[in-house]
Parts: structure tokens; sequence; C-alpha cells
């Protein structure tokens, strides 16, 4: 195609560049898509653009699904975990603490009441679920070291002896029943079973209360969701409802030792301990007693391995004795 914009004074290749520019070519070897296949390439960027918005909304819904059904999940089973417990079951940690810091508290002398004033009634007290706890004096006059003493401690040889006494007091007798409650066998299972710790309510209470399932409820995050059930999964929960659900509180607190006294290779040294068990109905106290322990006396092979089990197993044949003698 001829164009008015040339002449033939022009050389061949600008003469060529202006007739590519006023018709559309291009100069070179390269040319222009056909329109069929611009369309389909326009086409195909398209449904792929929409095809990845498909997939994102997708994705996300799929997503926000499954959050939710974790959600309803976590919620559904805490409720179900405490089902049945009261107000004043789930408030037994709160409870604990103020009885038990009355307790810490200036020694108000012993107390032996009619309902444990004998053996057969103290035993009767104590086969009905009881909530455990021991730990130093200086600890258990606040809600910080109560807990953490309660989450440390164990069913140890007092507890064994108080249900479940040795035939006599000789040193022979006590450490057998000693090393029974250091083995946590059969014996420990069969005669201490309905003996639950208050470490385990503190360790499950969180996920039985009302304000877990609201801060569920509230979590956007489902990585946050995930965490928090992997916590409810390790969470001794079937423990601390047995706890939560206990009758007595059996307390033991430790005063410090003595200070020109020697420490035993278990830290056993010559102190004191209240002892005292308390009515989580009503919160009065049944029996409270203080005894004075001292591995001393204990041949050397005994001391070096079981001064303190020994010591808690004699505290029990202490209490034992008190309430015969009331």
């Amino acid at each position: 195609m001829s164009t008015l914009l040339v002449n033939r004074k022009m050389s061949p290749e600008l003469r060529a560049r202006v007739e590519a520019s006023v018709t559309g070519r291009r100069h070179g070897s390269g040319s222009r898509l056909a329109p069929r296949a611009t369309m389909v390439l326009r086409v195909v960027a398209l449904t792929s653009i929409v095809a990845t918005l498909v997939w994102l909304v997708s994705t996300k819904r799929r997503a926000d699904q499954e959050t939710e059904a974790l959600r309803s999940s976590l919620i559904e089973r805490s409720a179900r975990a405490a089902h049945g417990l009261t107000e004043q079951e789930l408030a037994i940690a709160k409870r604990a603490a103020s009885w038990l810091k009355r307790e810490a508290q200036a020694y108000s002398g012993d107390l032996v009441t009619p309902r444990a004033a004998s053996l057969a009634l103290l035993s009767g007290l104590l086969k009905q679920p009881t909530v455990y706890v021991r730990g130093p004096l200086a600890e258990l006059d606040n809600s910080q070291g109560l807990e953490r003493s309660a989450r440390e401690s164990a069913k140890d040889a007092f507890v064994l002896c108080l249900l479940d006494p040795p035939t006599g007091r000789s040193e022979k007798a006590i450490l057998a029943r000693a090393k029974s409650a250091y083995a946590a066998g059969e014996r420990m299972q069969q005669a201490t079973g309905h003996i639950t710790r208050l470490g385990d309510a503190y360790a499950g209470l969180p996920f039985l209360q009302a304000a877990w399932r609201e801060r569920i409820a509230q979590v956007e995050q489902h990585q946050t969701l995930v965490e928090l059930a992997k916590s409810f999964d390790r969470a001794p929960l079937d423990a601390a409802r047995e706890a939560l659900k206990s009758r007595l509180l059996l307390f033991a607190i430790d005063e410090a030792g003595e200070r020109a006294a020697v420490s035993e290779l278990d830290g056993e040294k010559p102190h004191s301990v209240r002892v005292g068990l308390i009515d989580l109905s009503s919160g009065q106290p049944l029996l409270r007693l203080r005894r004075r322990v001292d591995p001393s006396s204990l041949s050397e092979a005994t001391r070096a391995e079981y001064a303190r089990g020994v010591d808690d197993c004699s505290l029990a044949l202490d209490v034992r004795q008190a309430v015969t003698e009331s």
C-alpha cells in the first residue's frame, strides 16, 4: 500500500519503516497475533484468575469450617467433662486455700471432734472420697504456694499408714509399710485408691470452668485452638473430677526443721507436722493435731534411705493413737 508520506527520494529502509507504521505491520520478522489467538489467550487468562479466586474462597471456607468444628468440639467436650459438678465443687481450690491459710497461722490447738473420736469413726471418715495435700508451712499460707505444693505433693507413707497401718511400731514393721508407700504398688492402690491429690484438681480445673469455654468461643486463630486442644487432651480431667467430688480434705503441713538438727540424705530432720481433716461441705475441721517427728532414733541404714517415709508412717500412728485417747 502506497502512502503520501513517502517519496522516491527516501532511502528504501526509511520508506519501509514509514509504510509499516501506517499499515500496522511490524518491522522485522515478528508479526501480530491473529484476533482468534488473542481472544483465546484472554479467555485462558481470565479463566485462570477466576479458578484461583474460587480455590482461595473454597480453601478459606474449608479452613473456617475446620476451625468452627474444632471450636465446637472443645466447648462440647469441656461441658461434658464438667457435667454434674456443682459450683461449690468447682470452687474447691479457692475454698481449700482459705481453710489451709487458717491452719497455717498460729497453731490453735489440737482438736478431735465427736465425728472422729475413735479409730472406728476415723476409719469410717477416711473411707469417704478424700483429697490430700501436703506442703511446708511457709507455702500453704498463700494461694500461689498452696497450688505449687498441691501440684508437687503425692500420696505418701503418711496416707498409707493412716488408712492401712502396720501391725506394730517396731522399726522393721514401719519400714516395711514405708517401702510399700515408696513402691506405690498394689497395697498402696488398694488402701488409698479413693484418695486423690489436690494437685489434680488444680491441673484439671481450668478446663472444666465456664470461663475456659468462653475463651474458646472468642479465639479466632485456628492454630491457637489446636494448641488449646492439645492442652485439653493432656489435662487429668478424670482425676480432677474425682478430686472435686471429694467429701473430705486431708492435709499435712510441715513446720520448719529444727535449726540445730542434722538433715538426713532425703532432707528429713526433726520437725513438727500439723495434720487435719476438713469437711468439704461445711468447711469445718473434724480433726487437727500437731506432732513432732524425729528420725534420729532410727538405724543408720534406715535413715539413709527411708528417714522421711518412716517418720511419715510414725506420724500416722501418732494420729491414730490420739483419737483413741481423746
